[in-house]
């Protein structure tokens, strides 16, 4: 049985399409009633569990389940799910817990320190980076930073979704470097790692937000890569610190073999996601981010002949997996209520508007199974002004300086 969480999100949903299409045997799990990939016609089973952001409720409720044979894989749909899998590695089948990845590499993975360091050892660039242990030892040094820098979570692990905020000078990171505050129901996941509560500094790299990459695919044994495809991120939303809302594909080959290098050599196992910025004053392509998991545009891989959901769960389970074609590059991925709102917000603005892609993926939307669009949407569409807001004040070019929030999305 393949345990699907996070069953409001676009990744559980693209695992409950994925392997209910293919016949796998899942069962979706929530918190809640009725989540959006219930509604899914691919969705054959349905099962209530404690909300995933109780840790403390959570993570021995799926002890219990998996060390009783109720659930024998967790598809890694989030950060905090990869996690907990890591943690909970002892109590999978000794033949499965074989084919999972290490739990030091799914670390490696989900914290930024972790990352920066493995990075070094094989030889991957990435930002100048600070970690300091102590909110005192970040005020002393704040002088000898390189500004302008970026504060933000080492790992969403207990911190959860806040994104970080730009800094310009010293004064300015003594007044806002701070310990985050973890919410009750998340110290337990960060009891064994105290030093995910203070932010780690980064460097800000100039002209991050036109130059944003990614390499998705999954990994075999030892490493190999099975399937892995590039794209570039064009659009976020809010502009200039959110979320992809569209991803072109890439033929660029030297990105590809260098974001397969690094998940192999990093992530050992699985599903990844590696992101990286073209550094416009080298031209070098520097690593901001190994995402151990399904990553939001996801259903763009599925689209492009990669279906990784599907080869994660053959690889996982032993099974021999093939080729699904020649990847396709004529493809364009999209957010679509956040993308329409763009548009929206420039014709107020009196500003051009694209054509709409026409060989367009959605996040969700699929006209093969759209009954999960309808709550997904109302959700998106509850505050349509917290929508258009930040296209509405974005500045004229939405890639200027100084913004940087492209370094601390995650797509």
């Amino acid at each position: 049985m393949i345990a699907i969480f996070d069953a409001d999100v676009p990744t559980a949903l693209a695992f409950t399409r994925s392997l209910g299409r293919a016949g796998v045997r899942t069962r979706v799990y929530s918190h809640r009633p009725w989540p959006v990939a219930r509604l899914s016609r691919y969705c054959r089973e349905f099962a209530r569990c404690p909300d995933t952001a109780d840790a403390a409720r959570f993570l021995p409720w799926l002890e219990k389940e998996i060390r009783s044979g109720r659930i024998d894989l967790v598809a890694p749909t989030s950060d905090l799910i990869a996690f907990y899998v890591a943690e909970l590695h002892d109590a999978f089948r000794p033949d499965l817990r074989d084919l999972l990845p290490p739990p030091a590499a799914v670390l490696d993975a989900l914290f930024k320190d972790r990352f920066d360091a493995a990075c070094a050892r094989h030889g991957f660039r990435t930002p100048w980076a600070a970690h300091p242990r102590s909110v005192a030892e970040a005020q002393d040094l704040a002088a000898s930073y390189r500004y302008p820098a970026i504060l933000k979570p080492k790992s969403h692990v207990g911190v959860g979704i806040e994104r970080g905020e730009v800094v310009h000078d010293a004064e300015e990171l003594r007044h806002a470097y701070r310990s985050y505050q973890i919410p009750p129901e998340l110290a337990a996941a960060c009891a064994r790692y105290p030093e995910l509560r203070l932010p780690m500094i980064q460097e800000y790299v100039p002209g991050a937000l036109q130059n944003l990459y990614s390499v998705s695919g999954v990994l075999g044994a030892r490493g190999v890569v099975v399937a892995a495809s590039a794209s570039r991120k064009s659009l976020q939303w809010p502009p200039t610190l959110g979320i992809g809302i569209e991803f072109h594909a890439s033929e660029d080959s030297e990105l590809l073999d260098r974001g397969c290098a690094l998940a192999s050599r990093i992530g050992r196992r699985g599903i990844f996601e590696v992101e990286f910025i073209r550094d416009a004053r080298s031209g070098e392509l520097v690593a901001i981010d190994l995402n151990p998991r399904a990553h939001g545009f996801i259903s763009f891989d599925i689209a492009r002949n990669n279906d990784l959901p599907l080869l994660w769960h053959r690889l996982a389970t032993g099974q021999e997996v093939a080729a699904g074609g020649p990847v396709r590059h004529d493809l364009v991925w999209t957010h679509a209520v956040p993308f329409a709102a763009r548009r929206i917000a420039h014709r107020l603005k009196g500003r051009p508007v694209e054509p709409a892609p026409r060989a367009a993926v959605d996040i969700v939307n699929d006209l093969r199974d759209p009954l999960p669009s309808v709550p997904f949407l109302a959700v998106m569409l509850r505050h349509p002004g917290g929508l258009l807001r930040p296209f509405l004040r974005a500045p004229e070019a939405e890639t200027a300086e100084p913004a940087d929030g492209a370094q601390l999305a995650s797509a």
